[in-house]
């Protein structure tokens, strides 16, 4: 592959984040304002999906209910953007031929620790989120959710292993300085 593919691919890859940055952040917000018409084109994001493992109904939500669901499912997403924008830097970079730097590893550290963080704030946020859905519900009908998940495993190993990553390319790039020094 030639550089210039490499640097287009790059810039493509750039654009096509901050477009998913933005989708999702404002599908999340939809789900919520408009629940009817999105429930049938996706179960939501994250925790938004738990509307329906819940057996909620968002039209029927107090306003001030629905609104601090928008906050709690966002959280994450948040956490989240910050990672896919570090990715989107990091494509930027190698659009200008930045492939061996300690910036480019800095940034793929930050993408491996938005993972880590997403997956942690998903996970606290789960608890808070039943309740938070459920609390209107009549006692004995209130609901406190635990979650794990197989993908939660996946998501913590690829975080891991960018953060890894981001580590040993941060090395290599002080070694390449102090080997220019000699030279």
């Amino acid at each position: 592959m030639t550089t210039d593919l490499l640097a287009n691919r790059s810039r493509i890859l750039a654009t096509a984040t901050l477009v998913l940055v933005v989708s999702m952040l404002l599908a999340n917000i939809a789900y919520w304002v408009f629940p009817d018409a999105l429930h049938t084109v996706t179960g939501g994001f994250n925790l938004t999906s738990m509307i329906g493992q819940l057996d909620a109904n968002i039209s029927l939500m107090l306003w001030w209910q629905a609104a601090g669901g928008i906050v709690l499912s966002s959280i994450p997403l948040l956490i989240l953007t910050k990672g896919l924008l570090a990715l989107r830097s990091l494509f930027l970079a190698y659009s200008k031929g930045e492939y061996f730097s300690s910036e480019s590893a800095d940034l793929l550290g930050k993408v491996g620790k938005s993972v880590l963080l997403w997956v942690l704030a998903s996970l606290v946020l789960t608890p808070v989120m039943s309740v938070w859905i459920t609390f209107t519900r009549p006692a004995g009908e209130r609901l406190l959710s635990i979650n794990f998940e197989p993908s939660h495993i996946v998501a913590l190993f690829l975080s891991a292993s960018l953060m890894i990553i981001a580590r040993s390319l941060s090395n290599a790039c002080s070694l390449a300085r102090e080997n220019e020094q000699f030279v």
